[in-house]
């Protein structure tokens, strides 16, 4: 899947592709304090807030955003692939995991999804969803991950950070990047027969040598933390909790 950097993916990637950047780069996404709705898994969530975010649905798993670069001065010259692959992006992906992974019976109690969350990390899971691992030679490297377990609302909760080493990008092969996943959730619906993962993350891609600048965008992507909802399947008027995550 390609879900995060959703500027590079393919027509072939995304079933349904509602693209709200009416221009590029200084367009936003419309109407910031509608919620998007994935009717599929029970779920809801607001748009990041701020200019130049875009957004496309993921079929029926879920909703990836993400933030236009601004450019600081146009020149006559059309930049290269690799140029506009090293830029530093920013995305956020609201989606469900179910598919990926059997978690029935494994997901009881907090501890069990902290240990199943930590398993995903060191297995590189979340890397390569966000970037729709598409090469043979695509390599993570695992550089530092904090996880700790959390309950709201009902729902079992595992709140990460990591930062990784991605090497062998297919668009800029001979580049270093470092993918930041600062304050990252995933929750065990607690209103659906089976059990079912929901990943409600942000994502930040700079060059090796660069540093985070996330905290800088925290106003903006913070509303896609604090007001997400969980709802009972087909009964969009009841819901099993609004997620109102402490930053």
């Amino acid at each position: 899947m390609c879900l995060a950097f959703a500027a590079f993916c393919t027509a072939a990637d995304v079933i349904s592709i509602p693209v709200y950047c009416k221009a590029l780069p200084s367009s936003a996404v419309a109407k910031l304090e509608q919620r998007i709705e994935i009717a599929a898994h029970g779920f809801s969530v607001l748009p990041p807030q701020g200019e130049r975010w875009c957004y496309r649905l993921l079929a029926s798993s879920g909703v990836s955003f993400f933030k236009i670069p601004k450019l600081e001065r146009p020149s006559e010259r059309q930049p290269s692939l690799e140029e506009i692959v090293a830029g530093r992006l920013f995305s956020a992906i609201a989606v469900s995991l179910k598919g990926l992974r059997d978690v029935d019976g494994q997901i009881q109690h907090p501890d069990d999804l902290k240990t199943l969350v930590g398993l995903m990390i060191r297995e590189q899971m979340f890397s390569q969803i966000t970037t729709g691992l598409s090469s043979a030679d695509h390599r993570f490297r695992l550089l530092e991950s904090h996880l700790m377990s959390e309950t709201y609302s009902g729902a079992i909760c595992a709140r990460f950070d990591a930062r990784v080493e991605e090497r062998g990008n297919v668009q800029a092969p001979n580049l270093v990047f470092v993918l930041n996943f600062p304050g990252n959730v995933v929750c065990r619906h607690p209103a659906v027969s089976e059990a079912e993962l929901i990943w409600i993350g942000v994502v930040e891609r700079y060059l090796q040598g660069e540093q985070s600048i996330s905290d800088t965008l925290k106003g903006e992507y913070e509303p896609l933390f604090k007001a997400y909802s969980l709802r009972r399947l087909g009964s969009p008027s009841k819901l099993a909790g609004s997620l109102l995550l402490p930053r």
